[in-house]
């Protein structure tokens, strides 16, 4: 009886999960599906013209003419990777440093956590206002602390890819802190004491037993950053639009304007899939390396 009893449970749960499990497979399958199909066509929503099929046609053109997608993806790879590794430096020696006895420890806590809970759309005015040539307070406190002429931040094709960074930097590293702070808690005090009384330095310590326990969680960390980091969109959107010239824009913010600017939604939609598999070959490639390393 119990048995049966038990059985009629898992058919009333059953029951009352399958609709929501349809629902959302159908939510996430039905986009990839049709996005897919369109990258198949030339289609221009914003002319009365029907779809034109011109089979992988789309993707030759992305691979092999297209210098637009290589320019965004040499500056998002730039980004990602320059960011993140800073970012984890930073998290690091900022996790080191508060995991010890210091006064106001709570309280730096929590204001390196502001940059990572303020919105995005704030993020980038604020650092546009902080940029800018001539009113900027980075530039007054530089030129009047050092004397440097007036930095052109955002609109110097070769200052303004790093001036993105820098937010990134700013904004994320409370993220790579925060978890790290949590990793070193959780690491027994036992093991220092016994490197202690062998001679060790704090040094050799973190070189040798540290950083060994971390990798697992550093590995995890860069992942997920680095993630984050390949699908920049609200910065580029709210501080440099992808300029000076496309100096700035990224893959995301290069599929936005192809799909939402000049409603080419074909291409877009190629794009979008390139993008989804570059995505998933860097994770898998992350991940593998996580495997080797454990």
């Amino acid at each position: 009886m119990k048995t049966k009893f038990f059985e009629k449970i898992g058919y009333v749960k059953w029951c009352f999960l399958l609709p929501t499990l349809i629902f959302l497979m159908a939510m996430a399958i039905f986009p990839l599906i049709w996005s897919l199909s369109l990258s198949f066509f030339r289609w221009k929503a914003a002319a009365a013209l029907p779809k034109t099929f011109l089979g992988f046609l789309n993707y030759y053109q992305i691979f092999f003419k297209d210098a637009r997608f290589w320019n965004s993806l040499r500056f998002t790879i730039m980004y990602a990777a320059i960011g993140v590794s800073i970012e984890l430096f930073l998290g690091m020696g900022l996790a080191n440093l508060l995991n010890g006895k210091i006064k106001f420890r709570n309280f730096f806590r929590i204001l390196f956590l502001l940059p990572m809970a303020s919105p995005p759309i704030a993020v980038a005015f604020i650092w546009r206002m902080l940029f800018h040539p001539d009113q900027g307070v980075i530039n007054k406190i530089l030129n009047m602390s050092f004397g440097i002429v007036p930095i052109k931040w955002l609109t110097s094709a070769k200052v303004a890819p790093f001036s993105l960074i820098i937010v990134d930097i700013w904004e994320w590293t409370p993220f790579m802190f925060l978890a790290l702070l949590a990793a070193l808690q959780s690491l027994p005090p036992e093991i220092y004491d016994a490197a202690s009384v062998d001679g060790a330095s704090k040094r050799q310590a973190f070189l040798h037993i540290t950083f060994p326990l971390l990798l697992p969680i550093v590995t995890t960390l860069v992942l997920l950053r680095g993630i984050d980091s390949f699908k920049l969109f609200d910065l580029v959107f709210g501080i440099t639009g992808g300029g000076p010239g496309i100096s700035t824009e990224s893959l995301s913010y290069y599929i936005y304007s192809v799909g939402l600017s000049y409603f080419d939604v074909g291409y877009a939609c190629s794009l979008s899939w390139v993008f989804l598999l570059l995505t998933l070959a860097i994770s898998i490639f992350l991940i593998n390396r996580l495997r080797k390393r454990i």
